[in-house]
This record gives structure tokens, C-alpha cells and sequence, in this order.
């Protein structure tokens, strides 16, 4: 659909697409006009599934995705990307599979499956598919000021975006972002991990690469008080390039993650406490855990990266210096902080050893 710009013939196709398929799934549009909210910069979809417990179906679990992506090469304002992967030299429209049609297809998903539930989930589900996130989050932005149902029943909010993706060839788990803001949602990551064979680690909002975690359309919700998880498989070397194509995409981590979708949403809706929500997070050993898991796959498979011995042994004395911090957990204020240090200078040499 020529990368699915917003506001262009794309985006507009692949719009009339999702609500064609909301549709086929009998999902209520969320407005009584339809599905659709246009906007100045484009047009969100949203649709919903109402509860069955009467005293829990006006509190209200949105989960989302953007189905805009970049357009092409050269397009105005385009951050379409010129790459040089074989066979992709040429190619100027971003296709966006992994970013973000996987996660498109994981909340189609999430709704096909709450749909055919009988019963069906305690709270109601929101289910959005936001445009011209690729321009600031943009669509996301508008919805939490003009929402289709109170900001304050929204009891918490789970965006899926860039899944399906391996940030190098041995990368075989995922990630859910944002847990230190909410130890109820940090708890149904490692739940849902209890019941499955894939791994999401639960690790905080700066794994992302940015100060405040700002890369998907949970940001928006977070900043009105909602907790959230961003789920995402990291970025690969097709991110935001014309080789970002269906055959990019792992079809049984796509499948797994959706499938985590679909308990997370069982966990968070069915309880009978609504999530917390931490205005002022502590750090926390998930993120650790996690850089470890990763380091050891590198270094057993050290050549699919092309590691020379020197970077080698830098990702050696990281994972001896995050597992030390495992073995004898912080306990002061003071050691936190070092161990938060720590974890944030590995994140940053990751970015920019990816580039």
C-alpha cells in the first residue's frame, strides 16, 4: 500500500482494510458514527468489546497499534531510509511488516479471540489502530484528549508495535516496556511468561533508547496517569528501510507475541483490582535479568554478529558486572542508583553499537 503514509491513498487503504476486517469480526465501532476519528494529520480506528461483569464493565483495557508506516524514499517528509541489504538496493517504499502490520495482526487477533469468548472478559476492551504515530505519536496524542470513553475507566493500556523482529539471529524473546511504573503489570508479564515458551521480559521504559520511553503509543496514555506496556521485539536492520517486507517477519515469535497479547489482556481485565500506577518508579532487576539473557546469547553465538574479540570482551564484563548486582541485590538508595547507572550505560552502548 506504497509504505501507508498517513493522509496518503495508502494509509487510506490500508484503513478501509482493518475496519473491513473489524467489521467481519461483528467488533462495535467505538463512536456512534463509525469507527473512524479523523484528525488534522489523519484517522484513528477504534472498536470495542464490552464486559460481562456488571460491576467491572465500565473500567475499560485499551490495546493498540499504528497501521501508518513511512511511504517511500524521497517522500515528503519521508523517514523512509535508503538501505543497502541484497536485493533492496532499489527499493524505494517502506513496507512496514515488521513496523507495524505484526502489530496490527496481534490486536486483530486479540479482538478475534475476546470475540468468540463465551464468557467473555470481565472489563471492556478498546481496541485502537492509531495513525501518523510515525509522526510524534500523533494519532495516539489525539485520542487521550478526545477518547471514546473516560480517560479515568481506561484501567490501563498495552501498545504492540514492532514485533515479530530478531535484533540479532539467536534473539529468540521479546520485551515489555514501562513495568517499573506498575508492579500489577510487571506481574502479569511474568504470568503469561509462566504459560508459555516464549519469554517477554518485563524491563523499564529507558530500554527503548529514549529518556522517557517515548517510541510507541503508550507514551500518551502513561503521561494521563494510565499504566502501560509497550510490547516490542527490538529493532533490526530493517527498521525504517525498504527491506522491512513480510519475509522479515518471525511467524512464531509473531504468533507467540500475539498470544501473549491475548493473556496479558485475560490477566488485566479479569482481576478484580485495577493495575497501580507509580508517578515516581524505583529501578528493578527485571532490567538486568534481561541484559543478561541477551548477553548470553551473543557470546554463544558471537560470529552471526561479527563481534571482534574486543567488543567481545566489553560484553563480558558487562554481563560479570549485571550479574554481580543479581547475586547481591542493591539495598540501598545509593547502590539503586549505581545499578540503575550501570543498566543505562549498557542500553546506550547497545544503540549505538546497533546504529
Amino acid at each position: 500500500m506504497a509504505g501507508r503514509a498517513n493522509l496518503s491513498a495508502g494509509g487510506a487503504a490500508a484503513r478501509a482494510w482493518v475496519e473491513a476486517e473489524l467489521h467481519a469480526l461483528g467488533l462495535a465501532p467505538a463512536w456512534p458514527e463509525g469507527y473512524s476519528q479523523p484528525f488534522l494529520e489523519g484517522v484513528n480506528l477504534c472498536a470495542t468489546i464490552r464486559g460481562d461483569d456488571p460491576e467491572l464493565r465500565d473500567e475499560w483495557l485499551a490495546v493498540g497499534a499504528h497501521y501508518d508506516h513511512l511511504g517511500t524514499v524521497g517522500g515528503e517528509n519521508s523517514q523512509c531510509k535508503t538501505t543497502q541489504i541484497a536485493g533492496h538496493e532499489q527499493d524505494l517504499i517502506c513496507n512496514g511488516a515488521i513496523d507495524n502490520a505484526t502489530g496490527v495482526a496481534a490486536v486483530l487477533a486479540l479482538g478475534q479471540a475476546v470475540a468468540a469468548m463465551k464468557p467473555g472478559m470481565r472489563r471492556s476492551l478498546l481496541l485502537c489502530f492509531f495513525d501518523a504515530e510515525e509522526d510524534g505519536l500523533l494519532g495516539s496524542r489525539y485520542l487521550v484528549d478526545h477518547p471514546p470513553v473516560p480517560m479515568a475507566d481506561i484501567v490501563a493500556m498495552v501498545s504492540v508495535d514492532n514485533i515479530a523482529s530478531r535484533i540479532f539471529p539467536t534473539h529468540d524473546s521479546t520485551f515489555a516496556t514501562d513495568v517499573e511504573y506498575s508492579d500489577a503489570l510487571y506481574d502479569a508479564v511474568l504470568a503469561v511468561n509462566a504459560a508459555s515458551t516464549l519469554v517477554t521480559w518485563p524491563v523499564s521504559s529507558f530500554f527503548v533508547g529514549k529518556a522517557e520511553g517515548g517510541r510507541s503509543d503508550h507514551l500518551p496514555f502513561r503521561e494521563h496517569g494510565v499504566p502501560v506496556l509497550f510490547l516490542s521485539s527490538g529493532s533490526s536492520a530493517v527498521y525504517h528501510t525498504p527491506a522491512d517486507e513480510i519475509g522479515q517477519v518471525d511467524t512464531d515469535k509473531l504468533l507467540g507475541t500475539a498470544r501473549h497479547v491475548v493473556l496479558l489482556a485475560a490477566q488485566i481485565a479479569n482481576t478484580d483490582q485495577r493495575p497501580d500506577f507509580k508517578k515516581n518508579p524505583a529501578p528493578h532487576l527485571g532490567d538486568a535479568h534481561a541484559l543478561v539473557s541477551l548477553a548470553n546469547q551473543v557470546i554463544a553465538d558471537p560470529a552471526s554478529l561479527g563481534l571482534n574479540d574486543d567488543q567481545l570482551d566489553l560484553i563480558k564484563s558487562f554481563r560479570a558486572d549485571l550479574q554481580a548486582w543479581l547475586d547481591k541485590p542493591p539495598q540501598t538508595d545509593a547502590e539503586w542508583a549505581e545499578y540503575q547507572s550501570l543498566v543505562k550505560s549498557v542500553i546506550a552502548a547497545v544503540f549505538v553499537f546497533l546504529g
